[in-house]
């Protein structure tokens, strides 16, 4: 197969035509179909239901189109990295990042540096972290800007300071208080209905079992965010990073209240793969990213 071949037929799947797809591409409709004709041949599977108006892929063409989805991207990865190890800070880099850790970036810092370097160009990808270290790990995102804690085989990890969890909830779930109250203890918070992110469970457990008491949630949830949502609505008391937490208790009556647990507390980290080498950009914008945080 070539990347060729694979980038027409993910044209024709995305445009739902054999024309649209051509039109698209910049290229006549005949051979566009040849090209579709010769990759089924190779493959010895129809890829392509062919309708009046409209195709549709068949089960090996909706499995051909996201593997050749995720090849293009790759190869493109692939020749934008060649390109810029030895060319400076240029070009463009392929960053991504969870939903938390997305005010890190945006800081006077961050803005002082795209200024310095007016030819350099982003590309963010958005997800969570299992999915940002997959696409990081495959070489797709040159940095991936993540929370603390996560599997760092293989992995270089500049991490910023440390930030502890905080109890998020309404004043009739939590108690009564203010933005950035009084610390809360883990025995009230063992009596009280907890939410809070999946990967933060095992931190959470083995602090809770140091401490001789159980961790009974009420809601385990993938996001930050979706956990804060629960807490807003009083049916639950969310733990969340303090960065996050703070930011989405503004104009709400939300209250929020540092953990007193030395062991509670997760990192922004910036990390990239050991083993690939790095652009000048990349290496730069981890610098700006962590400051003279970095640990």
């Amino acid at each position: 197969m070539e990347l060729r071949g694979l980038s027409y037929f993910v044209a024709i799947v995305e445009e739902g035509s054999i024309s649209a797809a051509a039109k698209q591409l910049h290229i006549s409709q005949p051979p566009l179909s040849a090209q579709l004709r010769h990759l089924e041949d190779e493959l010895g599977v129809t890829l392509i239901e062919r309708g009046a108006r409209h195709v549709t892929p068949t089960a090996a063409g909706r499995a051909l189109y996201e593997r050749a989805k995720r090849l293009l991207l790759l190869a493109d990865a692939a020749r934008q990295e060649v390109s810029q190890i030895a060319g400076g800070v240029r070009g463009v880099v392929r960053l991504g990042t969870i939903s938390s850790c997305g005010p890190a970036l945006l800081t006077p810092a961050f803005a002082s540096f795209c200024a310095q370097y007016p030819a350099l160009r982003f590309e963010v990808r958005e997800g969570n972290t299992y999915q940002l270290l997959d696409l990081l790990r495959a070489g797709a995102i040159e940095l991936a800007v993540l929370r603390t804690p996560f599997a760092d085989e293989g992995l270089t990890c500049h991490s910023l300071t440390p930030e502890p969890l905080c109890a998020v909830g309404l004043p009739g779930v939590l108690g009564a208080g203010s933005p950035l109250g009084e610390a809360i203890t883990l025995q009230a918070l063992a009596g009280l209905p907890l939410v809070y992110y999946r990967r933060f469970e095992l931190l959470l457990q083995g602090e809770f079992r140091r401490a001789g008491l159980p961790l009974q949630p009420f809601c385990v949830v993938d996001d930050a965010r979706t956990a804060l949502g629960w807490a807003a609505t009083g049916v639950a008391v969310a733990l969340a990073p303090q960065r996050a937490a703070t930011e989405f208790c503004q104009g709400t009556a939300l209250i929020l209240s540092p953990l007193n647990a030395r062991g509670l507390f997760t990192r922004i980290t910036v990390a990239s793969r050991r083993a690939a080498p790095q652009s000048a950009a990349a290496k730069a914008l981890t610098a700006v990213l962590c400051g003279n945080s970095c640990q």
